[in-house]
């Protein structure tokens, strides 16, 4: 029988008693740091031992996020936490950082690994790439179709973990720099903001507007899908909730434990009702299937609205009456376009009751409605209720066999065999009775309680009994010993000592040969300007969808230029279409000196053939993981959310090629949803969207009046860049004085003009207004 994993969130205790008590087969859960839920309760040292051993005595695994990128003065402290979740039984761990897992692997070479989605994982060539790295799971990116889902786990034969429910980034997760650029909220060090959850105005140039929460998407809910995704070959099936009351984990983890057991044990279920019940839990607008489908347009957004809508419950009649669209009690919650209440009164007919059914013509209070509102149903307190039952402790009990013998003076004995493991209790002398003795049924009753432990008695076999008596109290006590006994011994069966630290390697570098400044284009006017500046070290982007997008004959008709030197640029995210943008590579290898990406399939292909500048959202904010990447590529990029001190400090012994970005808009986003097509293609679909963002120049602007550049790439990518271009032109000899030896220029929109400028400054020939522009993180830092 296929196994299928059902991976459950856990912010808290509560939420972790109500994902076992449910049947979820592992948990996943944050430490007091480093984790990508840093608004989460998480979990302290204490707790995080009584987590591991609480799973662990059901059966269940627990993954702990270490899935931030790691700054150099907390990673001796990350590695040392993770010495301690290896020493406490913790089954795996969840990285995004390279450095830090480069350090554990040295450290711990045998502890589990799963690459975090913010690894960005898209691929097969990347889930390669990190599987020979030593990770043993690749979780993913959102973005995948179930085709590309089954190429991954199927025919590479990859083990991979799919998010299958709750709340969807619009950006590829390991991608996004909004939150961090705008207000100084990293998402890649788990305190995002959601700006995308915020309300934007899109508008082109000759083009009308539209306000809306144009980037929050609705809420994947896969539950009429699970037949699809276990045949995908994915292992494991991962539930989004950490932020999330713990009766929301346990309504969701019962309906896919549901589901799945539907498909590989023939058991009932009704997906309908169980997406129904989903919905009440929570929901933004509805749901999506996310892109399993390839589902990429205005579908997958709820404009209207960016928090928890509800159930639809009716529409306010002439009369101040609800016609019922959903069963209501006292207590439920109610939402009037952005207020909430509970209720606290129904009438119907206007007599008092305590609830109403669909179809029931109803007032309800308080009365903060007017004639033609639409109410919505947000919670259901009959449901909560039910649900609140398993966020007990030891609620959830395994049953046990136990062989018993009660002899007259000899000490009772109990016998449990579990998980191929024989237990023998020993307990007190069975004495003669001195009025009733003890039959078999007041044995069996006593052994078969249980208070707090996961197991229960609930067969007993007595191999010998002969009439007899013990206090009930000596019961009461073997099976406390006998239960804490099985328990003891399975949670410490997960306990482990320090492993031997592998071989430290000499650290080597892939190569010295190094480029001082690159400059990096998208379109003809922008190229020309390089070229009639005598700019020797030129990246062409032929991947962006431009009206003036340099072509491929434009770098063939280069070769009889030797001066000039070209490098490619890839784009961060090549799926499907991974073929062709090989295929492109392979006929321009005569015209080019190397590749700038992140892609780390590329990477994988092309480590050994090409020259590769690693771009700044390989997110290095470590020496270690600097480290890392100088052993792979030939000049990797610092992340532009290091400040000046934390380059120092990194850089201090680095004896390799490091580059970074003194002038370019920041890519914020990264998204296979573009909310140009979705706004004014006229399509649901971005594949059918005819084109818009060819025709015009568009933009979004926020309530702070920021406007946001929104462009596209061959493939319908969208990219949102920053309002204020990053410009360290005049920290550009202080970097070097840290130990950074490359420089680079990247040009997005700019004119052939604004090139030219930006060359001058470089060479001190004009003045910087400084008010143009953003130092981004240099001076400030994030948290």
């Amino acid at each position: 029988m296929k196994k299928v994993e059902i991976l459950a969130p856990a912010g808290s205790m509560e939420s972790l008693y109500a994902a076992i008590n449910k049947g979820a087969d592992a948990i996943y859960l944050g430490g007091s740091k480093f984790s990508a839920r840093a608004y989460a309760s998480n979990f302290d040292n204490d707790n995080m031992i009584k987590a591991v051993d609480y799973a662990h005595s059901y059966g269940a695994k627990i993954y702990v996020t270490l899935n931030t990128i790691i700054k150099e003065n907390e990673l001796n402290e990350a590695v040392r936490y993770a010495g301690f979740l290896y020493e406490i039984g913790v089954d795996a761990l969840i990285i995004q950082d390279l450095g830090l897992f480069k350090r554990i692997k040295e450290e711990y070479p045998d502890f589990e690994i799963h690459a975090s989605t913010q690894m960005t994982i898209h691929n097969g060539e990347g889930a390669l790439y990190l599987k020979e790295k030593g990770f043993h799971r690749i979780v993913l990116s959102r973005e995948l179709s179930l085709e590309e889902i089954e190429y991954i786990s199927k025919v590479l034969n990859i083990e991979t973990e799919i998010f299958v429910h709750g709340a969807l980034c619009i950006s590829y997760s390991g991608q996004c720099l909004m939150s961090s650029m705008i207000g100084g909220r990293s998402g890649n060090r788990g305190r995002c903001a959601q700006p995308c959850r915020m309300e934007y105005i899109i508008k082109g140039s000759n083009t009308s507007e539209k306000k809306a929460y144009i980037l929050s998407p609705k809420d994947t809910c896969t539950i009429e899908n699970v037949e699809d995704i276990i045949n995908s070959g994915t292992y494991s099936l991962k539930i989004e909730g950490r932020m999330k009351r713990p009766e929301y984990v346990a309504g969701v983890v019962d309906n896919y434990r549901k589901a799945v057991d539907q498909i590989l044990y023939n058991k009932k279920f009704d997906a309908e009702k169980g997406k129904k019940e989903l919905m009440q839990l929570f929901n933004r607008g509805g749901f999506s299937t996310a892109y399993l489908y390839k589902n990429l347009g205005s579908d997958l957004i709820s404009f209207k609205h960016p928090r928890n809508t509800g159930v639809f419950l009716g529409k306010v009649n002439k009369n101040g009456e609800i016609q019922l669209q959903e069963n209501i009690s006292l207590g439920d919650g109610f939402r009037v376009k952005d207020k909430g209440f509970i209720i606290s009164k129904i009438l119907i007919k206007g007599k008092e009751v305590k609830e109403a059914k669909i179809g029931e013509k109803v007032e309800i209070y308080p009365k903060s409605y007017k004639k033609g509102d639409e109410l919505y149903k947000s919670s259901d307190k009959k449901l909560f209720d039910e649900l609140e039952d398993y966020l007990k402790a030891y609620e959830k009990k395994i049953p046990l066999k136990a062989k018993i013998n009660f002899e007259l003076l000899k000490p009772m004995t109990i016998k449990i065999s579990y998980n191929g493991l024989d237990y023998e209790f020993i307990g007190a002398l069975v004495e003669k009775a001195e009025k009733k003795p003890l039959d078999k049924n007041r044995v069996t009753e006593a052994l078969g309680k249980s208070g707090d432990y996961p197991f229960r008695i609930n067969e007993v076999e007595f191999e010998n009994f002969e009439e007899g008596f013990v206090r009930i109290s000596d019961l009461n006590n073997l099976r406390r010993e006998a239960l804490e006994g099985i328990q003891k011994s399975i949670t410490k069966s997960f306990r482990r000592k320090r492993a031997i630290k592998k071989e430290k390697q000499e650290e080597k570098i892939k190569s010295d040969k190094n480029i001082e400044m690159i400059y990096q284009c998208i379109t003809k006017r922008q190229f020309e300007a390089l070229l009639e500046e005598g700019i020797s070290d030129i990246a062409v982007d032929l991947f962006s969808r431009h009206r003036d997008a340099l072509k491929i004959k434009d770098i063939i008709e280069l070769k009889e230029k030797d001066k000039v030197n070209i490098y490619l640029k890839i784009p961060n995210i090549v799926k499907s279409e991974f073929g062709k943008v090989v295929e492109l590579i392979e006929k321009l290898k005569p015209y080019i000196k190397g590749l700038i990406t992140v892609n780390l399939g590329i990477i994988h292909k092309y480590k050994d053939e090409l020259f590769i500048i690693g771009d700044y959202k390989l997110n290095i904010i470590n020496s270690q993981a600097l480290k890392f990447y100088q052993s792979e590529i030939d000049i990797p990029t610092l992340s532009l959310e290091l400040n000046r001190k934390e380059i120092k400090n990194m850089l201090k012994s680095n004896m390799g090629n490091v580059q970074a970005l003194i002038y370019g808009k920041t890519e914020l986003m990264i998204s296979e949803y573009c909310p140009i097509g979705s706004t004014f293609g006229g399509r649901s679909s971005c594949s059918e969207c005819n084109l818009a963002c060819t025709r015009d120049d568009f933009t979004l602007t926020d309530r702070m009046n920021e406007k946001f550049r929104i462009m596209t790439d061959i493939f319908c990518r969208s990219y949102i860049l920053n309002s204020h271009p990053l410009n360290l032109i005049e920290e550009k000899e202080e970097l070097a004085s840290l130990g950074v030896n490359s420089f680079r220029v990247e040009f997005r929109d700019e004119s052939k003009n604004e090139v030219k400028n930006i060359i001058r400054m470089i060479r001190n020939e004009i003045k910087i207004d400084n008010n143009k522009y953003t130092k981004g993180h240099y001076r400030r830092g994030i948290e």
